[in-house]
């Protein structure tokens, strides 16, 4: 079987690649694309006045950057091992931005059809969800970094 020949029913199949992380007891995953680098925590500048959430300022390699702790963002308890911290390093167009998650758990390859809709819900909670990860009998929740770290962005919704 030649490995760099697709057969005809993978051949019409789309597939993702996400970085999955934990934050608490959950996995949660971001697209690939958006991930500049991971990195182990650094030593962090605190911001006065700044949101909880907010750890500081780092300098990355002469970038001065902002690290928030998704969990605190999110309202998650962190992880009981913090050994396995890193900060993801997102590139938001404009900016980069770090934040803090539990642990790095792998880079997922999905196929289109294991990405599931968000569910119907009221609370404001979900418009940071762009889908839900069907992948290892298990569901990942797929973040949008960019309106989960810009405050509060609308929702976006397919044309």
């Amino acid at each position: 079987m030649d490995m760099f020949n697709k057969d005809k029913n993978s051949s019409n199949m789309e597939t993702k690649r996400f970085l999955e992380f934990k934050l608490g007891d959950e996995s949660y995953a971001v697209g690939l694309l958006k991930v500049r680098e991971v990195i182990t925590p650094p030593e962090v500048t605190a911001i006065p006045k700044a949101q909880p959430y907010v750890c500081g300022l780092i300098n990355l390699r002469g970038t001065v950057l902002t690290v928030i702790d998704l969990r605190k963002k999110l309202g998650i308890r962190p992880g009981q091992d913090a050994s396995q911290n890193a900060v993801i390093i997102f590139d938001l167009d404009e900016r980069l931005v770090g934040v803090v998650v539990d642990s790095i758990q792998k880079v997922l390859n999905i196929d289109e059809t294991k990405i599931k809709p968000v569910p119907d819900s009221d609370g404001q909670g979900m418009a940071h969800i762009l889908g839900i990860l069907h992948h290892e009998e298990k569901l990942t929740m797929w973040l949008d970094p960019k309106s989960l770290l810009d405050g509060s962005a609308p929702l976006k919704v397919a044309a």
